[in-house]
This record gives structure tokens, C-alpha cells and sequence, in this order.
């Protein structure tokens, strides 16, 4: 008994942390018809998000302290690679509604399963092998069907930014073995910042003057889209280990789907619809058949 309300707490924290980033593309787009630009947006994001998680890591006992070549190793991480790939997300929202942004970003489990076993950290296999077809046909219901209906700078935005975040699954795939998860997260988060603040305050596109809507939206990206989303996440790994945490976590796009439809008013055709459960099956295809993968998928972004 004690075990199935373990399961059903780490269950209910992972939907928990899905839903919180599914909120995120949402938030944006708010943020967006507030006023605010994609530096604004994501200098404020890491801001608020890094301060909270500094905040945290006491309360939760769990000490910061690393190797200063980890740090640096870290830091890098956050500016190069989460910091971009972030950048070309939030741009993509600027001409692509936010469950075709997500859908795309979500082709990056696919993409993460491809590098592994071109740099042969992984050997082929039939699983891989469907998991990667249903992947590509759900690509092509989503972008062949109407890719005229389509922005093609929203959609390599998009899938620039998941090819990005597949890069980084795999360098934190070897720099995060010795390293607590959400302290990795603090300092990736804390260098994103700093690298954000640097640019956009030198480039004068910080816009503070932003109406109530606007902050609340920005407050929604830190604490909804990225601090309930992590915290949960990894709430629930605890409980239910990586591989279902993962699993799990698929439900992500189908909440963005829903609360952009309810919120944002936005629809997918059928063909888009059909190719977005494609690519949630090709992970779950990874995931249920494959466990060398690495164990970051939905984690956080």
C-alpha cells in the first residue's frame, strides 16, 4: 500500500512539473502581446528562476558546492547551449503558435537516440529504428501536409532549438555524473542569466515598462514554466525513477495543445494533431524500449 501511494505521488508530481512547462510557450505568447521582446522575456526568466533556486537549495539540503572546472563546465553549458536554445524557442513562438513550437521541440528525444549511436555510445536498434520512422512521418504530417500554411523561419527556429538541446542532453549526459541535478540547474540557470543581463542591458532591449499583464506573465515563465516544472521533476524521480519520470513527462505537448487551444484560442489542423501523437509515440518508443537513452527528457528548458 505504501508503495502504490509512492507511485501515485511520483505520478502526480511528474504530470505536475508537465504541466508547468507546458505553461511556458503560453506565458510567452502573453508576454509577447504585453510588449515585452524574447530578451526581455528570458533576462527576466533565468533571473527570477536562479534567484528562486539559490533560494531553495538550503531549505532542501542540498549544498552548492562544486569543483570550480565543474562550475566553469556548467556555466558554459548554460550560455552556449541552454541559453541558445532557449533564445530560439521563445523567438519561435513569434511566428509559430506555441503547440507547434513544442511539437517540434519535442522531436529532440529522436534526435538525442540518433547522436548516440553515430558516436557509438549506443547500438542501433528495430526499437530505435521505428521510434526514428514514426518520428519523421509525424514531422511530415505536422510540415509536409501544409508547410505552406506554415512560417519556415518559425519552424528552423524550432528545430534549431531542438537540435541545440539534443547537443546539450548529451554533454550533460558526462558532465552531470558526479553532480546533484538541481544544482547543475542552478548554475546553468545563473550563467544564462548573467549572459542574458550582459546582453540585453548593453544592447538597450530591456524593456521594463511592461503593463500588469505582462509582469504576471513573466512571473508565470519563472515559477510555473521553470521552477514547478524542475522542482517537480525532480520530486518525482525520486519516487519513480528516471525512465517513468520520462514517460510521463510526454504529456507535456498534449498540455501545451489543450491550454493554447483554451487560452490562446489556437487550433491544429487533424494531419498536425495526428503528427504531433506520432512524435509523443516515438518517445515513448525510446523510452519503453530503450535504456541506455539519456535519462533528461522534459527534465527542463
Amino acid at each position: 500500500m505504501i508503495y502504490l501511494k509512492k507511485q501515485h505521488l511520483g505520478t502526480l508530481l511528474v504530470l505536475l512539473s508537465a504541466t508547468g512547462f507546458a505553461t511556458l510557450a503560453i506565458f510567452i505568447k502573453i508576454a509577447y502581446s504585453a510588449g515585452a521582446n524574447t530578451l526581455t522575456v528570458l533576462t527576466l526568466r533565468f533571473i527570477l528562476a536562479s534567484l528562486l533556486l539559490w533560494v531553495l537549495l538550503k531549505p532542501l539540503g542540498i549544498s552548492p558546492r562544486i569543483k570550480r572546472k565543474t562550475a566553469l563546465k556548467l556555466s558554459l553549458m548554460g550560455i552556449i547551449g541552454y541559453g541558445s536554445m532557449s533564445f530560439l524557442f521563445a523567438s519561435s513562438l513569434q511566428y509559430l503558435s506555441a503547440s507547434l513550437s513544442e511539437m517540434l521541440l519535442f522531436t529532440y528525444p529522436a534526435m538525442v537516440s540518433i547522436m548516440s549511436f553515430t558516436l557509438g555510445f549506443e547500438k542501433f536498434s528495430w526499437q530505435k529504428g521505428l521510434a526514428l520512422l514514426t518520428c519523421l512521418y509525424g514531422l511530415f504530417l505536422i510540415l509536409g501536409v501544409s508547410l505552406g500554411n506554415i512560417s519556415h523561419i518559425g519552424v528552423a527556429l524550432a528545430l534549431g532549438s531542438a537540435i541545440i538541446y539534443s547537443c546539450y542532453i548529451m554533454i550533460s549526459n558526462q558532465v552531470l555524473k558526479n553532480v546533484h541535478s538541481l544544482v547543475a540547474t542552478t548554475y546553468v540557470c545563473s550563467a544564462t542569466a548573467l549572459a542574458f543581463v550582459i546582453y540585453t542591458w548593453s544592447s538597450g532591449q530591456l524593456i521594463l515598462t511592461l503593463p500588469l499583464a505582462g509582469w504576471l506573465s513573466l512571473f508565470g515563465i519563472a515559477f510555473f514554466g521553470t521552477i514547478i516544472g524542475i522542482l517537480c521533476f525532480f520530486a518525482g524521480i525520486i519516487r519513480i525513477g528516471a525512465a517513468n519520470a520520462a514517460i510521463i513527462s510526454t504529456a507535456e505537448p498534449i498540455i501545451t495543445v489543450v491550454l493554447s487551444t483554451l487560452v490562446l484560442d489556437e487550433h491544429l489542423t487533424l494531419f498536425q494533431g495526428i503528427g504531433g501523437l506520432l512524435i509523443i509515440a516515438s518517445i515513448l518508443i525510446l523510452q519503453l524500449y530503450e535504456d541506455k537513452t539519456p535519462k533528461l527528457i522534459a527534465s527542463s528548458y
